[in-house]
Order: C-alpha cells, then structure tokens, then sequence
C-alpha cells in the first residue's frame, strides 16, 4: 500500500474518531485523541504519567504509540523532571511481579503498543520535582527511524486510570 493511501486511510480515521466524539453525548464520548502534528513515522497520543504521593523519587510515564507503514523501535526516552528515563516491562516470576528494563520497543507497521500501569511503562527515575496533577511536563522519545519527538505529558491525579481520567482536550499527542 503507498505511503499516500496509508496516510489518506489515517486521516478518514481521524475524521471518523473526530465525528463520534462530536455527535456522542458527553457521558459516553470516547477518549480518542486528536493528533497534533503529522508526518511520516509513529503516531504518540495520551501521554500521561500519574501524580507521586509525598516526597517520592521515582513515578511512572505512559503513552500509545502506533505504527506507521513501516517498522520501527522505540531506542530511547529522557525527560529533564528525572535524574533518568528508561521503559521498563511489568512481568511475573514465580508468582512474585517484577519490573524489567527493556532496551527497545518493536512498533509493528500500522499496529498499536500501549504503555500503561501493570505493562509496559516509562521509569522516572530521581525526580528533580514532584509529579503535580493538572501540571504537564515534557518526555522526549527516539526512534530507530521515526524523528525524534517531544511530547507534553499531562499529570493526573493519583489514583487515575487509563482511558478514565483523559483530559478531553487532545492534548498529550503528537503524530510524527
């Protein structure tokens, strides 16, 4: 499928999303965010991270990302809030869960891999400041052949959900 049919095929998407969100009553709008740029590479939307209880040094950041028409990888993540950024796998070993860093993300073409609590999640590591809800800050993410991106993530509260708590406005996505 050509590069311009895939894109025409993302944008009736879009539209489509932008429609049902418009003609739904508010109680039952879906949490489909509108992309904020477009080019060739990987779609990043509902970039969030959970706000941290008292002086804690470590949170967690998590976002969707969804191919382009070819594979790619997610090599790397930084944030200037923490000391380091690194995405880590929820996985169980004997029964006990346990975190795991993970060096890349494969990104099937045109698929979708979701971070959130229990999965895959992006470790902030020595936080600088505390994670405030209603307060955002930036989380840089590099591909092997997307362009590197930058993306505003909103905190929520502590103890929000996924796909629960979005702020309706779209922000947090970016496509590139």
């Amino acid at each position: 499928m050509s590069i311009a049919r895939t894109r025409a095929k993302r944008i009736v998407h879009v539209a489509i999303l932008a429609g049902f969100a418009v003609l739904s009553p508010a109680w039952a709008a879906p949490t489909a965010r509108i992309i904020l740029a477009e080019a060739a590479g990987v779609t990043v939307s509902d970039a969030w991270a959970r706000a941290t209880a008292g002086a804690s040094a470590n949170g967690a950041a998590y976002v969707m990302l969804m191919g382009g028409p070819l594979p790619d990888r997610l090599v790397a993540v930084s944030t200037p809030v923490a000391a380091a950024a690194q995405v880590h796998d929820t996985v169980e070993d004997h029964g006990v869960m346990r975190m795991r860093p993970v060096a890349e993300v494969p990104i099937p073409p045109n698929g979708m891999v979701t971070f959130a609590p229990g999965g895959l999640h992006i470790m902030l590591t020595g936080l600088k400041q505390p994670l405030i809800a209603d307060q955002s800050f930036p989380l840089t993410l590099t591909f092997a052949h997307a362009a590197t991106v930058t993306v505003d993530v909103k905190i929520r509260p502590l103890g929000s959900r996924p796909g629960h708590d979005a702020p309706a406005d779209g922000s947090g996505d970016m496509k590139m």
